[in-house]
């Protein structure tokens, strides 16, 4: 497996050797822009390197968080990231989120899940296990979060936004309702990759619109994503 350098925020690090999927820009502003009021509870839905998990911690130090991996050797990486970084309050499950039955409800779920089930597959297949919905969809997706959101909660899922019109159909056969809808582009020439989606229960006749992109005509982070990355990355890595 290559060998990854640990990527160092703020407050905590990211060691990423035993996983396919390292940190990412996306995830990290995905992280950094998602809020909840005052949670008691998180459910991080595929932690991967626990990035998440540990943003979550930083902005919720209080709150219990529950992070799910279905990838052995990945939520083994999760675990060691929460022990190196001395976290108690996040509990890393080794669990398919698809037959996860906790004895609660959360009010508040994250997730950046494997997305990628209509693009072309990886090389390898640790990357398309990583990344693909194998016998799931996106509406099973979406069921699980019904499933297992508290009905006063909400949830943020990062997802493509060529898959919009997939997302939209599917919901509409579940009790969610998107209250805001976050589109972002690499920069302000190029087309629209992810969508922030925050959902819940709460009927919502029109959602909130809005749209970002990442990079300036410098090159830099633009001023919406500085400002959301600040509180977590190093001053180095906001001025790349």
């Amino acid at each position: 497996m290559k060998i990854r350098k640990p990527f160092q925020f703020k407050q905590f690090k990211i060691e990423q050797n035993l996983v396919t999927l390292p940190v990412t820009t996306d995830a990290c502003i995905f992280g950094s822009f998602c809020t909840f009021n005052a949670p008691q509870n998180i459910l991080d839905i595929g932690t991967g390197t626990g990035l998440l998990a540990l943003m979550m911690n930083q902005k919720y130090p209080s709150t219990r968080i529950t992070a799910i991996e279905k990838h052995s050797e990945t939520a083994k990486q999760a675990q060691i990231n929460c022990s190196i970084n001395q976290i108690s309050n996040i509990e890393i499950l080794e669990a398919d989120i698809f037959n996860y039955a906790p004895k609660i409800k959360f009010d508040a779920i994250i997730s950046n899940p494997p997305f990628f089930s209509n693009q072309l597959e990886s090389e390898t297949d640790l990357k398309n296990q990583a990344r693909h919905f194998k016998e799931n969809t996106f509406h099973d997706f979406f069921m699980c979060i019904q499933r297992l959101l508290n009905h006063e909660g909400n949830a943020w899922i990062l997802l493509p936004f060529s898959a919009l019109e997939t997302i939209s159909k599917d919901l509409k056969s579940t009790n969610l309702h998107i209250q805001r809808l976050v589109s972002l582009r690499p920069n302000e020439s190029k087309k629209e990759h992810l969508l922030f989606i925050n959902l819940s229960f709460k009927e919502c006749i029109l959602a909130k619109v809005e749209s970002f992109w990442i990079k300036n005509s410098e090159n830099k982070f633009s001023q919406e994503v500085y400002k959301w990355l600040e509180p977590f990355y190093l001053e180095q890595a906001l001025n790349m």
